[in-house]
């Protein structure tokens, strides 16, 4: 069995995990018991890398949660080690709320997408309309659910946490890649499952065990998917433009006609798929980047303005996020502009200029502009600056003596902007130009290190010694200079020519003594195979 701790905190992006743990301790705060549920845990099981979105089930009221999440978590005593204890929770930008369903879509710092909803047991007056909502447990709120792959949960509670919930043997199904619905009406009662198995099985390679493709037979006889209210659709569209590829899904539904149950303007209209795959490889170099203003934008750019507007209320939702999305290329064509100018020639002013945009914005222009120039300074922005910017070196400016705050920052801003544009290059010259810019005085230069001594010289001898050995040499000069007279009958030998410089010769090594020479035999004895004396 996986170790579901070890996968949250391995697989899990940091912002995620912080928001985990917030939510845990707001819960456990409120004796509350909280799970990570549905298509995280199925994530997390299967052995996908990257976590979407974060799905949480409540026993009990979340609005207890909600109204904590921001100033009241802090406060909460918490039991972990203080080493663990982060500085500072994750603030909370956007919440929307569905009263009906008890349930809140929450977005927090960090680009961290999560839905909190009351653990419930559903029942339907008539199929494809909304359901009515009791309170349950959490065994009872997995059983309701789509697909056994989305029925498992994971223990949050500070006393089970990383306790995995499957009551329907979904990790068997995700060990077969399969998505079994959980009962025969799944479907008709709600037709957005429709969308939701043949999206899922695109990203994942999953299919239908057999009884599903009867289920789902039958709700397609049925055109169930006419059904959809219009949250519902915008939900599956926005799942959809969230997709890595969403071409791929889009195609696949006007095959089969399906386009019309989530727009019918869509479904009449022209989808930009070639535009789709140029989003898709932009977005695939810049780490961390979200396509998906992008892909909607993509998805309404040749619809009136009448019809871009309601369905960025459908599908966007969010108020500042619509702002944006709307105003794309009023803003980026202005943006074009400046970068293509004279005021964006340096790094430095590249990057002024462009810090303040939303991320979102820059992948749009990467995307629309067809302008050379303006693609490079934008990619190296997005991509060179930031590794610039990572290693900054607060850790030696503080090691000078300076405290952080706001000249610490002004510092730190004036070397970056100086290293973006080559005039800082060695570490030597970042130091230097850090003590400059705090007025620091440079230390006094060491003093020139002693000549080391080479390898096997031999050292001068004393004086004293000298002087004897001097004397030696010159009462051995004489006999050096004449030599013996050779005997008679004999040629002197020539005298060997004197040395052209005194050198030091290394010992000679000594000689090995000489082999005995074999004494001659008696002349009495014979050798082998010789009978008599000669």
């Amino acid at each position: 069995m996986s170790d579901y701790n070890f996968l949250m905190e391995s697989r899990l992006s940091p912002e995620q995990h912080k928001v985990l743990s917030l939510m845990s301790r707001v819960a456990a705060g409120q004796g509350l018991n909280l799970y990570l549920v549905g298509g995280a845990v199925r994530d997390l099981t299967y052995g996908q890398q990257v976590v979407r979105d974060l799905d949480l089930a409540v026993e009990g009221n979340p609005e207890k949660v909600l109204k904590h999440l921001a100033g009241s978590a802090r406060g909460l005593k918490d039991t972990r080690p203080a080493s663990t204890e982060e500085a500072a929770p994750p603030a909370l930008e956007y919440q929307r709320s569905d009263a009906r369903l008890s349930s809140a879509d929450l977005r927090f710092a960090g680009d961290v997408r999560a839905e909190l909803a009351m653990c419930r047991y559903e029942s339907y007056s008539r199929p494809g309309q909304r359901p009515d909502v009791h309170p349950a447990t959490i065994f009872d709120d997995l059983k309701r659910r789509d697909f056994s792959a989305n029925a498992m949960a994971v223990s949050l509670h500070p006393n089970s946490r990383g306790l995995l919930l499957d009551p329907t043997n979904g990790a068997a199904d995700i060990e077969r890649r399969e998505l079994r619905a959980l009962h025969s009406r799944s479907f008709l009662e709600d037709p957005s499952r429709i969308y939701r198995l043949l999206r899922l099985g695109f990203r994942l390679g999953f299919k239908p065990d057999e009884k599903t493709k009867l289920y789902l037979e039958s709700a397609m006889e049925q055109r169930a998917w006419e059904r959809l209210d219009p949250d519902q659709q915008g939900r599956e569209l926005r799942a959809i433009l969230h997709e890595e590829n969403p071409t791929r899904v889009f195609k696949m539904l006007a095959a089969q006609k399906l386009l019309a149950g989530l727009d019918k303007k869509l479904a009449s209209s022209r989808i930009p798929y070639d535009r789709f795959a140029r989003i898709r490889s932009v977005c695939q170099g810049v780490p961390g980047a979200d396509a998906f203003l992008v892909n909607f934008h993509c998805l309404v750019e040749k619809l009136p303005a009448a019809h871009k507007a309601r369905l960025a209320a459908k599908i966007v939702v969010e108020p500042k996020a619509i702002k944006m999305v709307l105003g794309f290329e009023r803003d980026a064509n202005k943006l074009a502009r400046l970068l293509g100018s004279a005021r964006a020639k340096l790094p430095s002013q590249i990057h002024a200029l462009l810090s303040p945009q939303p991320q979102t914005l820059l992948l749009y222009l990467l995307a629309a502009s067809p302008r050379a120039i303006i693609q490079t300074r934008t990619r190296n922005y997005l991509l060179k600056y930031s590794q610039v910017s990572a290693r900054l070196p607060r850790a030696e400016l503080q090691g000078l003596g300076v405290k952080p705050g706001r000249e610490f920052e002004k510092i730190i801003e004036r070397v970056f902007a100086e290293q973006l544009d080559g005039k800082i290059k060695m570490h030597q010259q970042l130091l230097k130009r850090m003590r400059e810019l705090a007025g620091i005085k440079e230390p006094p230069p060491k003093p020139p290190a002693k000549p080391a001594k080479k390898a096997g010289a031999t050292a001068a001898p004393p004086p004293a010694e000298g002087a004897r050995a001097l004397r030696k040499g010159r009462q051995a000069a004489p006999a050096a200079q004449s030599p013996q007279p050779a005997p008679q009958g004999k040629q002197a030998a020539p005298a060997p020519a004197p040395a052209a410089a005194a050198k030091t010769t290394k010992p000679e090594k000594p000689r090995p003594p000489a082999k005995p020479v074999q004494a001659a035999k008696a002349p009495g004895k014979t050798s082998k195979g010789r009978g008599k004396k000669s």
